[in-house]
């Protein structure tokens, strides 16, 4: 696949061709892409896998010399020195080919056993000159990998090759990796499966929506049928804690006071909790883009980030006891069917920002923006704001939807506008079913007023 993480890749690949031995980070959500990407990456290279898990750093250097064939009965334990150098003397000296070291969720190492970043250190300062390896480092730890694994490096001055850090597909990139024009079922998939690359190998075009929901969340051994659940109890203690805030977030009691009421949780656990799951990527504290309205912002609200997840404590967890006695087909009809079109209509606002952004990076705007977001105000939602050096402003508004865009509508969003305390210079209108009558007769002349449908953005 790899459609969206092409620079990615070359970037790996301008860090191995470096004539010395160096450590490289790679990084992003789990299903983010960094398993497709490691795996075009290591492609007819000399590589050596090894997979860490929950264990101390002995039973950990234990289970990888026995993953490498040494000993495979015998109770001696090996230094993560000695691991490394078996990679080294695996070369053919006569055709020194440099060696590829992938250690994927490298953070159990970290965590488990402070001695293995030193001895991996030591390791690579002693063929730093030499081209004889690069170390790839793999983690789904956003937060901890940006913030406590740069200061333990610092702490230690120890110094890394790279970080390379995986991003979520955007829509464009799922248009030319599914290779159709199918619209609407390209929006679900991505309603539903977001930018997550690897999870796409799941999903299959030829088949319906319904057909890849049931395949893949229904059926008892699908993929991401107890994923939501899965997720949190590998990564975090007290499930059944993390398991009922997500599934109040999912519910849409998005404000700490709203879960405090709904959980009976205190409002200092609830804070911490949301924190740990914010450092996983699975939930996101929303940030309004900062404006002189700012009395008018609703402040303190949090989402869920990870699409899979959302979809999970959305249609699944609620209805576990249903999901026993029911069909899969029942099961689809009843609590499916009539709201996943509205659920992935969600995900609109992302794809026009997405729009946006490409239009600006080859300026095809009236502005050229360099600072956007979105502003949630307490009477709604302002989806783009975008500003450029001069104080000029974009308001992009998406209809999330179905149906033309009404032009009481839009007077409705110039109402919200105006509880941002800025004066907008260009409107960007989207809607998926584009516009009736009126808005096209009120707003078509208008030279800044720009209006997009679904044919706009594929």
């Amino acid at each position: 696949m790899l459609q969206g993480h092409i620079d990615e890749l070359n970037t790996l690949n301008d860090f191995f061709d470096r004539k010395e031995s160096n450590i490289i980070v790679l990084y992003g959500e789990h299903l983010v892409g960094t398993t497709s990407l490691w795996h075009e990456f290591a492609k007819e290279k000399d590589t050596s896998f090894l997979q860490a898990v929950p264990a101390s750093g002995r039973q950990q250097a234990y289970l990888f010399a026995r993953s490498m064939n040494w000993n495979g009965q015998s109770e001696f334990h090996y230094s993560f020195s000695e691991v490394f150098e078996s990679v080294i003397s695996a070369q053919d000296m006569h055709k020194p080919e440099k060696k590829l070291l992938i250690i994927s969720d490298f953070h159990y190492l970290i965590q488990s056993n402070s001695g293995f970043l030193d001895e991996l250190n030591a390791f690579i300062q002693q063929y730093r000159y030499e081209n004889r390896i690069m170390v790839l480092l793999i983690s789904n730890r956003i937060d901890w990998v940006e913030n406590t694994f740069v200061k333990e490096l610092l702490q230690r001055k120890i110094k890394i090759g790279g970080f390379v850090r995986i991003h979520p597909l955007h829509f464009i990139d799922l248009v030319c990796m599914m290779n159709t024009q199918e619209f609407d079922k390209l929006l679900s998939f991505y309603g539903i499966l977001g930018g997550m690359e690897d999870a796409y190998e799941y999903f299959t075009p030829a088949l319906s929506l319904k057909q890849n929901i049931i395949g893949t969340f229904l059926l008892p051994g699908g993929i991401f049928r107890n994923y939501g659940m899965e997720l949190i109890k590998s990564e975090l203690r007290e499930p059944a804690v993390y398991a009922t805030i997500l599934s109040s977030l999912a519910e849409g009691r998005n404000k700490l006071n709203d879960l405090y009421l709904h959980t009976g949780f205190s409002r200092a656990k609830i804070s911490v909790y949301l924190k740990n799951l914010s450092d996983l990527s699975i939930v996101e504290k929303v940030k309004s883009y900062d404006t002189p309205g700012a009395e008018n912002t609703k402040k303190g609200v949090y989402r869920i980030k990870n699409p899979i997840v959302k979809f999970y404590f959305t249609f699944l967890y609620p209805h576990e006891t249903e999901s026993r006695l029911m069909s899969e087909e029942e099961y689809y009809q009843t609590f499916i069917k009539d709201s996943i079109d509205n659920y992935c209509m969600d995900v609109f606002p992302t794809i026009c920002e997405e729009f946006l952004c490409l239009a600006n990076e080859r300026e095809l705007l009236p502005i050229q923006f360099d600072r956007y977001g979105e502003w949630v105000g307490k009477t709604g939602t302002v989806d783009i704001i975008a500003q450029d050096k001069e104080r000029n402003f974009l308001f992009g508004y998406c209809k999330k939807k179905r149906g033309p865009l009404t032009y009481d509508e839009f007077i409705q969003m110039v109402s919200v506008t105006k509880e941002t305390h800025l004066t907008p210079d260009y409107f960007y209108l989207f809607s998926l079913d584009g516009f009736d009558s009126e808005t096209i007769d009120e707003l078509a002349n208008r030279e800044n007023v720009f209006l997009f449908d679904r044919s706009d953005l594929c």
